[in-house]
Parts: structure tokens; C-alpha cells; sequence
């Protein structure tokens, strides 16, 4: 079952805890009422946020992820797949103009 979590406003989202045990993650972008430019970016972290510390956790931009987003961009979603183990996944925004929806789901195959 896949795992979500939204941002509409500047920061950071709710983090998709996830089980670096899996060895493959798909995570796929999704917009709604997108009306000008956005600077948003898909993050990682290796470390599991669960049993580590808040103030040691490392949070990194998905490379193949960085969005600087329109409605066009987004129009049909995106779609990415990981095929190494995390620990976690947040959306990060420093301008944000409509509602994001980030996806994960994990497979132990790969």
C-alpha cells in the first residue's frame, strides 16, 4: 500500500517513514490548482527517522528529483524509482503556489 504525504504551504512536509529493508521505491509527484511557479524539491534520508535522534537525521534532495514546477510540468504527474534502500522521503518548498502530493511505495524485489 502506498504512503502519502502533502505540502501547500513554504517548509517541509510530514515525512513517509520508510522501511530501508525494501530495495526499491517508486515515488510518483502529483498537483492540484497549481497557478504559478514552484520551487520544490523530492528529499531522502538514509537514516531511519524513527530510532534516530531528530537533530541528527540527514535530509538530502532527490537529484533526480529537484521540480521547479509549473502546472504545465505537472500536468500528468511524475514519476520516480529508487533502487537502493531509504530510510525516509519529504517534500521541502521555498515558494509553493497550489497543493502537492508525494507517493512512495516499496517492493523487496529489485
Amino acid at each position: 500500500m502506498a504512503q502519502s504525504t502533502t505540502l501547500s504551504s513554504v517548509g517541509t512536509s510530514t515525512p513517509i517513514l520508510l522501511n530501508p529493508v525494501y530495495k526499491t521505491t517508486t515515488v510518483q509527484l502529483s498537483a492540484t490548482s497549481v497557478s504559478s511557479a514552484t520551487n520544490l524539491t523530492i528529499q531522502f534520508t538514509l537514516d531511519d527517522p524513527t530510532t534516530t535522534p531528530a537533530p541528527t537525521v540527514t535530509w538530502a534532495d532527490l537529484s533526480s528529483a529537484i521540480a521547479v514546477s509549473s502546472a504545465a510540468t505537472l500536468s500528468g504527474g511524475l514519476i520516480y524509482t529508487v533502487l537502493s534502500p531509504l530510510g525516509g522521503l519529504r517534500l521541502n518548498s521555498s515558494a509553493i503556489s497550489g497543493t502537492f502530493t508525494l507517493k512512495a511505495l516499496q517492493s523487496i524485489t529489485g
